[in-house]
Formats: structure tokens, C-alpha cells, sequence
């Protein structure tokens, strides 16, 4: 009884920050617009000086719209029928769906991706969750790496585990931050050209490693690079 009451009390947590982070993010964003729009109609500050500023806003924007996304990802989960849809899942075809999605944002900073590992493991477990932690410890690896380098999507497998790994070559990170990589406490991180993390995406993916029977490791090294990895449990078929 007592680890579902504090289970229970872990998600009630959770809600709370959640819904507080959410709150917060968005009052700044459109406060920061109105002050912004009431300073133009009473002229306090020029045209010239308001457009300048836009894309600060952009990105602000688009950091919410991330937020939101990630929270309807959430919330799916929390509904009463929902459960993790077991399926085969090919880790080659893993990287490829990695590898189109984010193709974009690596031409950007000319970053290599590449498959190291055996391409023929197979195993079971749900493939929306795990595409959704990956291409959200994707996304974070990209943020973080330095122009002209390699990502590497790193697969293991042993008789009771698949380890599936994102390793970066990057800003890294040192003790103190790796303990706030994952808590509502954190501060906003910027990448290394100056991209805004949302930070609610690791917060939920590293949610989603618990349906998938898995654990979220992180190696990181400052001015180095980041590993992080998803551990998972073998599940029978």
C-alpha cells in the first residue's frame, strides 16, 4: 500500500510543477508582448526598436508551443485506458525516423549522425514512447553540440537489456547541472547557438522511461559531450 500512496504522491507532484512551469512560461511571454505593444501606442519606444525585438518573442513563442506540445504528449498517458502498446521494434528503422525528422536542424550545424551497433537487433516494448524519448534526447544533443561534429545513435544489447544511447559532443554539463537536468528547479539552458531548451521535454521523457520498463542514464563531461541513454528490460514476446 505504502508505494502506491507515494507513487500517488510523486504523480500529484509532477501535476503541480507541471502546471506551475506552464503558468509561469506563458504569463512571461504574453506580458513581455503587451508591455512590448502598449510601449509602441504610447510611444515609448520606436517601430524600429519593437521589430528588433521580435524575434526574441519568436523564440519565446516557440518555446510555449513546445511546452504545449510535450504536455498533450503527457496527458495522453494520463487517461484511464491508456497503456504502453507492446510491438516489434526495429532499431534500424529507429535511426532512420531519427535521422529524417531531425534532418534540418543537424544541416544547420553540419553535424554527422551516425548508426554504431548492431542493425538487425529487434525487440519489444511501445513505439510511440520510445520515439518520443529519443527524439527528445535527440533534440537536446543537437542543442548542446558544437558546429561540424558527430551524434552518435548507439545500440547495445545483452541477454536481459537493450541500451539505446545519444552521444554528443558538446557543451556538456557539469555535477550540479546534471542533478537539475530533470527537476522543475532547473534554469533555462542555451545551446551552443544560443537555443532556448524548454526543459519539460526531458522532464516527460524521463516519465515515459518508467511505462517502458527502462531507466535514463546521463554521462556528461563539461566542454566534452553528453551521453544519455535509455536502459531498457527485455520483454517477452
Amino acid at each position: 500500500m505504502k508505494p502506491e500512496i507515494e507513487k500517488l504522491e510523486e504523480a500529484s507532484r509532477f501535476k503541480t510543477e507541471l502546471l506551475s512551469l506552464i503558468s509561469h512560461d506563458f504569463k512571461d511571454v504574453f506580458g513581455s508582448l503587451l508591455l512590448m505593444t502598449e510601449a509602441v501606442e504610447n510611444s515609448t519606444i520606436s517601430k524600429d526598436d519593437f521589430f528588433n525585438l521580435l524575434p526574441k518573442i519568436n523564440q519565446d513563442a516557440k518555446k510555449n508551443l513546445q511546452t504545449l506540445s510535450d504536455t498533450g504528449e503527457w496527458l495522453r498517458t494520463q487517461m484511464d485506458d491508456f497503456e504502453p502498446k507492446k510491438s516489434n521494434i526495429f532499431v534500424l528503422e529507429l535511426f532512420t525516423a531519427l535521422q529524417k525528422d531531425f534532418k534540418d536542424k543537424l544541416n544547420e550545424k553540419k553535424l554527422d549522425f551516425l548508426f554504431k551497433g548492431d542493425e538487425n537487433i529487434v525487440f519489444q516494448n511501445d513505439n510511440f514512447l520510445i520515439s518520443y524519448i529519443l527524439k527528445k534526447i535527440l533534440d537536446n544533443a543537437i542543442k548542446y553540440s558544437f558546429l561540424e561534429k558527430t551524434i552518435y545513435f548507439e545500440v547495445f544489447e545483452n541477454i536481459n537489456t537493450i541500451t539505446l544511447s545519444i552521444v554528443d559532443f558538446g557543451m556538456g554539463m557539469d555535477l550540479e547541472t546534471q542533478k537539475l537536468l530533470f527537476s522543475f528547479e532547473g534554469p533555462v539552458f542555451h545551446g551552443t547557438r544560443e537555443e532556448i531548451g524548454a526543459g519539460l521535454s526531458l522532464k516527460i521523457a524521463k516519465k515515459f522511461v518508467t511505462f517502458v520498463h527502462g531507466e535514463l542514464e546521463v554521462d556528461s563531461t563539461e566542454n566534452v559531450g553528453t551521453t544519455i541513454s535509455i536502459i531498457l528490460s527485455k520483454i517477452e514476446k
